[in-house]
C-alpha cells in the first residue's frame, strides 16, 4: 500500500515507466508471440474431455446393419445423375416416402446484386422423422450438399446413399426423442443460407436471397452434421468446424465424432492432421503447431469450411464430417463403420434434455485430442495487444507531466505565457478528432461503394472484379497523397501526442473486441499492426519517416490480403516463375475483394465490413500520424 500512497514513490514508478517504455512495450510483444507459439506443446494445453455427461457416447451397442442396401442405393443414384443435371427430386422423395417420412420440397431465388443482376434458382429437398416419443419441440439434422461426380470438390453420392440407409434405419427405431431432419441442398451454401432463413423465417440477405417458405417444420434445431462423403470405402473422417465469420460448435460436438470414429476403427484427422504420437518432442511440437496455425489460418478468414458452417448463426450446434480415401495406410471403412458412426452421434444427441452448454464454444485446437481454452489463449493475446496501451498511457504521462512543469514554471514567475501559447501547447481533445472523423467517413464510402464502381466499370467496358476492385483502390491511393497538404493536416489534427493517445485506443480497441469474436483474425492483425503503429510518429527523421511509411504500405488491408496470397502461391507451388506467381496473387486479390463484397450480401459475413468500417480508417490515421 506504501508505493500507492507514498507520492516519492509513486512519482518514482511514474518516472520508471516513462523511461521504459518501450521496453515494455517490446518485451510484452516478444512474449506474447512466443507464448502463443508454445500453447501448441502438451504442457501449455490440455487434453479433451466430456463436459456434457448426458452424451453418454458409446454406451449403447450400435446396431446399424444395411447389408447391401446402401450399395444399392448408392449404384441407382450415380444412374438418376446421370440421367439429371440438377438434384434427381422425384427419386429421393420417393425413396423417403416409402420409408414413411414427411418429404418437402423449398425453392428459393437468388438476386444477383451486381453486373447485369441476373436471378439465380434453386430447390432444396428434406424430410422430416417425425419423434414418436415427442411433440416436434425439437430436432436434429443430417444434411448432405449435392454434388455430382463432376464437380471439382468432390462427388457427394455416397453420402446421400448413406443418408438414406440411415434414414431407413432410424424409421424403424423407437427410442427418438427428437425429431430428425434429412437435408440435401442445391447450390452449396446459397441453398444452406435459404432454407435456414426459410426454417426461422429470418431475412439475411434482404433483397437479395429470396428464400421462399417451408410447407413444413419441425420444432428447435439443437445439432447438425453436415456429410461430405466421397466414396463407398474411406480411410479416415476429416472433421471441419470453423464456421462464419470464425464461430465454432460446442467443443463436445467435436470430441463426440473423434470418439465414435475411434471406437468404430475410424480414424479422425483436423486438418488432415492426426494425433502426433511424440506430443512432448520437438517433432511432435511441429506437428501440433502445424495442425494450430492451420486453424488459426483458417478461421482468420471467417470463412465457413462447409456448410455447417451457416448454422452457428442460429445457435446451431454443426459441424462437417468429410469422408476421404487417400489417406495412409491399406485399412478402408465401410458404410457400415461410417453409418454406425452417424448413428452413434444421432442416439447421443438424442439424449440431450438441453441445449449444448457445458464445454467450451472458444477454443483452438493442436490436435484432435488437445485442446486450447480461451483462458489460455488469452493472455497471450493480451501480451500481443498490451503495448498499444502501454504506449498510450507513457503518452498522456509524457503530457502531464509536461503541464504541470509548465504550470509550476507559470506560476513561480520564470515564464510568462499567454492563454493562446497555452493552448497551443496544451491543445483539447477536440482538436484532435477532425481527422479521426474524416478518415472514418472515408470508410463509410468505400462500405457504400461497390454498387456505384459496379456502375462505373459496365460504362467502362470492365470485368466485374477490374470494376469494383479498381473503383476501390483508385479511392485509396487518391487518399495517399493527402500528406502532401502537411500544413492542412496540422490544422485539422490538432497535437501530435494526443492524435497518438487517439489512434492506439482506437487499435486497442478494435483487436480486443475482435478477440472475443475471432481470436486468430484479432491475433494476426495484432502482430501485423502493433509493432508499426506503436512506433509511428516517433522520429521526425526523413529516413525513418519514409521507412515508416514503407511499412504502413505493406501492412495496408490489401496490400496484406496480396502478400497472403502471394506466399500461399509460392508455397504451393514452387515450380512455378516468380512472375507468374505474382500475377496470380494479383487476380487473387481482385477476387478476393469481389468475393468478400459477395459474402456480405449474401451471407452477411463481416469480413467486408471490418476491413472497410473499421481497418481501413485505423490504417489512414495511422498514415497520416507522421505528417502531424
Amino acid at each position: 500500500m506504501g508505493l500507492l500512497t507514498d507520492a516519492k514513490e509513486h512519482s518514482k514508478l511514474i518516472i520508471l515507466f516513462k523511461q521504459h517504455g518501450n521496453k515494455l512495450c517490446f518485451l510484452s510483444y516478444v512474449m506474447g508471440i512466443v507464448w502463443f507459439c508454445l500453447l501448441a506443446w502438451e504442457p501449455y494445453n490440455n487434453r479433451t474431455y466430456f463436459s456434457e455427461n448426458a452424451l453418454l457416447p458409446g454406451l449403447v451397442q450400435r446396431e446399424f446393419s444395411p447389408g447391401h442396401e446402401t450399395s444399392r442405393f448408392y449404384q441407382s443414384l450415380k444412374e438418376e445423375a446421370g440421367n439429371h443435371a440438377r438434384i434427381p427430386f422425384a427419386w429421393l422423395g420417393a425413396q423417403f416416402r416409402q420409408m414413411g417420412l414427411d418429404v418437402y420440397d423449398h425453392n428459393y431465388t437468388l438476386h444477383y446484386p451486381f453486373g447485369s443482376k441476373p436471378n439465380f434458382t434453386g430447390k432444396n429437398l428434406y424430410a422430416v422423422l417425425r419423434a414418436p416419443r415427442a411433440a416436434s419441440t425439437e430436432a436434429i439434422l443430417l444434411s448432405v450438399p449435392y454434388r455430382t461426380p463432376e464437380n471439382q470438390h468432390g462427388s457427394t453420392l455416397p453420402g446421400i446413399a448413406l443418408m438414406l440407409s440411415l434414414a431407413k434405419f432410424f424409421r424403424r427405431q423407437l427410442y427418438w426423442a427428437k425429431d430428425i431432419i434429412f437435408l440435401v441442398t442445391e447450390h452449396e451454401l446459397v441453398g444452406f443460407q435459404a432454407w435456414l432463413d426459410a426454417y426461422h423465417n429470418s431475412k439475411t440477405a434482404p433483397g437479395v436471397l429470396d428464400s421462399g417458405e417451408l410447407e413444413g417444420r419441425s420444432g428447435a434445431i439443437q445439432a447438425a452434421i453436415n456429410l461430405e462423403i466421397h466414396s463407398d470405402k474411406i480411410s479416415h473422417f476429416d472433421v471441419k468446424i470453423e464456421g462464419q465469420n470464425g464461430q465454432l460448435p460446442n467443443l463436445d460436438l467435436f470430441n463426440l465424432i473423434v470418439e465414435l470414429g475411434t471406437r468404430e476403427s475410424i480414424p479422425s484427422t483436423f486438418h488432415q492432421k492426426s494425433n502426433p504420437v511424440e506430443s512432448e518432442s520437438w517433432k511432435g511440437w511441429k506437428e501440433a503447431f502445424s495442425t494450430l496455425m492451420s486453424m488459426v489460418a483458417l478461421q482468420a478468414t471467417g470463412l465457413p469450411t462447409g456448410g455447417h458452417g451457416l448454422f452457428h448463426r442460429y445457435a446451431i450446434q454443426a459441424l462437417t464430417i468429410k469422408g476421404e480415401s487417400n489417406g495412409p495406410g491399406g485399412i478402408r471403412a465401410s458404410f457400415i463403420h461410417m453409418g454406425r458412426v452417424i448413428e452413434g452421434v444421432f442416439r447421443s444427441l438424442n439424449n440431450l434434455l438441453e441445449r449444448f452448454h457445458q464445454s467450451f464454444f472458444f477454443y483452438l485446437l493442436p490436435s484432435t485430442r488437445r485442446y486450447v481454452s480461451i483462458g489460455l489463449y488469452m493472455p497471450a493475446f493480451g501480451l500481443i495487444a498490451a503495448p498499444l496501451l502501454i504506449k498510450v498511457l507513457n503518452l498522456y504521462l509524457s503530457l502531464q507531466s509536461s503541464k504541470d512543469l509548465d504550470k509550476k514554471k507559470a506560476t513561480s514567475g520564470m515564464e510568462d505565457k499567454d492563454e493562446d501559447a497555452r493552448e497551443e501547447t496544451f491543445p483539447s481533445l477536440w482538436q484532435a478528432l477532425p481527422l479521426v472523423f474524416s478518415s472514418h467517413i472515408l470508410g463509410c464510402l468505400v462500405y457504400l461503394s461497390p454498387e456505384y464502381f459496379d456502375r462505373i466499370g459496365k460504362l467502362a467496358d470492365l470485368q466485374l472484379e477490374d470494376g469494383i476492385f479498381m473503383g476501390i483502390a483508385t479511392l485509396l491511393l487518391a487518399v495517399l497523397v493527402v500528406p502532401l497538404f502537411n500544413h492542412r493536416l496540422k490544422r485539422c489534427g490538432g497535437s501530435h501526442s494526443i492524435y497518438r493517445c487517439i489512434v492506439l485506443l482506437e487499435l486497442g480497441a478494435f483487436f480486443y473486441t475482435l478477440s472475443l469474436i475471432n481470436v486468430s483474425l484479432a491475433t494476426f492483425l495484432a502482430a501485423v499492426y502493433v509493432p508499426v503503429a506503436v512506433l509511428a510518429g516517433t522520429s521526425s527523421r526523413r529516413f525513418i519517416t519514409w521507412f515508416h511509411s514503407f511499412l504502413l504500405v505493406l501492412i495496408h488491408p490489401l496490400t496484406l490480403v496480396y502478400l497472403v496470397l502471394l506466399v500461399k502461391s509460392v508455397h504451393s507451388d514452387t515450380s512455378t516463375r516468380m512472375l507468374d506467381h505474382i500475377f496470380r496473387a494479383y487476380t487473387g486479390m481482385k477476387k478476393v475483394v469481389l468475393y468478400s463484397v459477395e459474402d456480405w450480401y449474401i451471407y452477411s459475413n463481416w469480413n467486408f465490413v471490418i476491413a472497410s468500417g473499421v481497418l481501413l480508417p485505423l490504417w489512414l490515421q495511422l498514415w497520416f500520424l507522421p505528417t502531424l
